[in-house]
């Protein structure tokens, strides 16, 4: 199992992204935390290496635990101000025109960065709720479901629904308006046809 490289990339959720990569290969692993910053500094290449070399010399590295390494990174490739900025957004995260599935992974990518909510399943259930549009919050609230996974369900059945009402409608317009065509054809001269 490899671990990822990171070039130094100036997306911060690509750096964010690679932690979390790393994370779950040390929790499979059972590394300690020297074993963890001495695989996530093997792994870094280009930029990230050069930018690692500036660094090191600042702390003592035999003793750099897990969670001062990632400090560290995280002043470099995800700052404070990027973090405020994207936890911001995430707070404010709406599903306007995304579909349920798109905002699940705006959503679910947001809690990473947000985790007193992720925590908490019903917190983390009722924001999403909030988020979602109108007309699929309403059908989520009449089911009265409560934890995150079932509101996620209940939403993807709503968006479904929604459509199918929606073709209903479009099935509908076009019907009335073909009709439409029809008596206008039939009235032509200016009298109605007998039929």
């Amino acid at each position: 199992m490899n671990p990822p490289e990171f070039v130094g990339s100036l997306d911060p959720l690509v750096a964010l992204e690679w932690v979390k990569s790393l994370e779950a290969i040390f929790d499979y692993l059972k590394f300690n935390d020297r074993d963890k910053v001495s695989c996530a500094v093997f792994m870094l290449v280009k930029a990230a290496r050069i930018w690692w070399e500036a660094t090191k010399v600042t702390v003592t590295v035999r003793e750099l635990k897990w969670d001062e390494f990632k400090e560290l990174f995280y002043v470099k490739y995800f700052s404070r101000e990027v973090r405020a900025k994207k936890v911001k957004e995430f707070l404010e995260l709406r599903q306007a025109a995304m579909t349920v599935n798109e905002y699940t992974f705006k959503f679910e990518e947001g809690c990473v960065l947000v985790p007193f909510i992720a925590e908490n399943d019903k917190d983390k259930g009722e924001h999403f709720r909030r988020g979602l549009r109108p007309e699929i919050r309403r059908d989520v609230h009449m089911a009265k479901v409560v934890t995150y996974q079932d509101i996620v369900e209940r939403a993807l059945l709503a968006e479904l629904d929604e459509r199918e009402i929606e073709k209903e409608r479009q099935l509908r317009r076009q019907a009335l308006q073909a009709r439409g065509q029809g008596t206008s054809a039939s009235t032509r001269g200016g009298y109605k046809r007998e039929r």
